[in-house]
């Protein structure tokens, strides 16, 4: 699922290299119907693939990690 989280990252990202080198409607517009909802999708694909794997648990990281002592 990650790997299909990057697929779609990359996808936004080629849709945002038009718009850094020509900045007109049209490859606005790719972007805003492409490459926004392909990074949004993105995101949520990592998201649920960490939530899934375990790694969003508030005690993941306690488990793992000790509690500091102050210096």
């Amino acid at each position: 699922m990650i790997r299909l989280a990057c697929f779609f990252a990359l996808v936004a990202l080629a849709a945002l290299v038009p718009v850094t080198v020509n900045l007109n409607g049209q490859t606005a517009i790719v972007f805003s119907f492409i490459g926004f909802p392909a990074l949004g999708l993105a995101l949520l694909l990592y998201f649920v693939a960490r939530w899934r794997a375990g790694a969003l648990r508030i005690d993941a990281t306690s488990a793992k990690f000790p509690p500091s002592s102050p210096a």
